[in-house]
């Protein structure tokens, strides 16, 4: 069972949907990871002021560790992140711990570097910068002052409200952009498509019968090489549909007086009661019929070469078939006394084509060329080789062709001494191979006629 394909509309969909979701997944996570930097950023420039202030209000006056807390600024900073701010300083060594000493530990610091950082502190989250820095003098005697590490906390509740507000504006904001690209890139399908819609329209208003190329001009440039390769398909069935009527065209001409004839002979024959009489005149339709099956047998060879695409067939060896023609021809010449002279190469070429529509028109040019010689003339048929590729002769002793036969060489129906088709096939299975026909009188009485065909490489 022969699986459904999507439509085309389908299918860009099925790819570009899991991108823009991917798209709109990376968007909102490197939003919501840039968004959390810059706010830590701003918050973060309160404790580091916090930080300063305490560092600035340090005391080792009384020869221990002071501190005068800047409760403006605190006020200040409780009322910005709407919490709770905890502190602690602390020596070096923890021996003393001023403010909330139950804070977490801070890691390791670089002296006057501050460092903040995410803990949970009293069950909450809670946001701390640490700064450590040298005191002024040392403490309690000792040889040289020590280093205090201030921490400032601030409980995070603030600070996520604000991260999960915008969170939320930048998802629902890629959800609404998400939403309008994909309604957007559904709409622009739909207009790429239209040019195909009618392109449709266009073949089922066509008539059976026209065969004319589409035009291509307002398609776009992707469907163009299609409708190309249908174009030359229909240009193939044209020409098809062309020699079909020309072999119509040519039945209806040739046999019409010939099958008038034999009515009239029939009927004659019918009607006598004289045996002799009625022997005679069927004898006189033996001609009549090998005329009309020769005529009828040409025809369909013309169709055949009309239909026959140049470079197509199999590889033919021209000199026997050449001998085989004349082989054939060899009774009828005789009956008239002709001398057949057949002139081949040691190599015998190959071409690449038909070989029953090369020995067709073979066969055609002999019988011309026997028909019109006189008896006891001689009938010469050469194969050679030139730089185009080869030629096939046939020469006679007869009485040439005029001016006008020679101009009009190969013209269907164009006849001296006969039916108009053996020439016109000739030519045609010529065209088909990709050769030529010509011919001219010769110096010495008679006609040569030359059939060149490329040689195949």
């Amino acid at each position: 069972m022969t699986r459904a394909r999507l439509s085309l509309r389908a299918t860009v969909a099925l790819w570009m949907v899991p991108t823009i979701l991917f798209s709109f997944g990376s968007s909102w996570w490197l939003t919501q990871v840039n968004v959390r930097e810059l706010a830590n950023s701003a918050y973060d420039r309160t404790l580091d002021g916090a930080l300063r202030a305490i560092e600035d209000n340090i005391s080792t006056k009384s020869g221990g560790l002071g501190v005068e807390l800047p409760y403006a600024l605190f006020a200040s900073l409780q009322a910005t992140s709407a919490g709770t701010v905890y502190f602690r300083v602390s020596s070096q060594d923890g021996l003393v711990q001023i403010g909330d000493v139950a804070l977490p530990p801070a890691p390791k610091l670089a002296t006057g570097v501050p460092l903040f950082y995410n803990a949970e502190y009293l069950d909450q989250n809670v946001r701390i910068g640490a700064l450590r820095t040298t005191l002024a003098a040392p403490l309690y005697g000792a040889a040289q002052a020590q280093d205090v590490v201030i921490e400032v906390a601030e409980t995070a509740a603030s600070r996520q409200a604000f991260l999960d507000r915008i969170g939320d504006a930048a998802f629902w904001r890629d959800v609404v952009t998400t939403f309008l690209g994909l309604a957007l890139m559904m709409l622009g399908i739909g207009f790429a498509l239209r040019p195909l819609e009618r392109l449709r329209q266009r073949f089922d208003s066509r008539g059976a019968e026209d065969l004319s190329p589409l035009d291509e001009s307002q398609l776009p440039a992707e469907v163009r090489p299609l409708v190309q390769s249908f174009n030359a398909l229909l240009l193939r069935h044209a020409a098809l549909a062309g020699a079909q009527r020309r072999f119509l065209d040519d039945a209806s001409h040739q046999l019409r007086t010939p099958i008038s004839v034999l009515r009239m002979q029939l009927d004659y024959a019918l009607q006598t009661d004289d045996p002799t009489e009625r022997r005679a005149t069927l004898e006189a339709m033996r001609p009549v019929i090998e005329r009309s099956t020769r005529t009828t047998s040409q025809m369909l060879a013309l169709a055949r070469a009309d239909a026959t695409t140049t470079g197509q067939g199999d590889p033919v060896d021209p000199a026997r078939i050449l001998s085989e023609v004349a082989r054939l021809h060899l009774q009828s010449a005789r009956r008239k006394g002709l001398l057949m002279d057949l002139d081949l190469p040691e190599l015998s070429p190959t071409l690449i084509g038909h070989e029953t529509l090369i020995y067709e028109a073979l066969s055609n040019l002999l019988d011309n060329a026997i028909r019109h010689s006189p008896k006891g003339g001689t009938i010469r048929l050469a194969l050679s080789l030139d730089p185009d590729g080869l030629a096939i002769d046939i020469s006679d002793d007869g009485p040439g062709m005029s001016r006008e036969g020679l101009a009009r060489l190969g013209e269907r129906f164009r006849t001296e001494g006969g039916n108009g088709l053996g020439l016109a096939l000739v030519q045609s299975v010529a065209k088909a191979h990709g050769g030529r026909l010509s011919a001219r009188n010769r110096d010495d009485g008679g006609l040569q006629v030359t059939l060149k065909l490329p040689q195949a490489n």
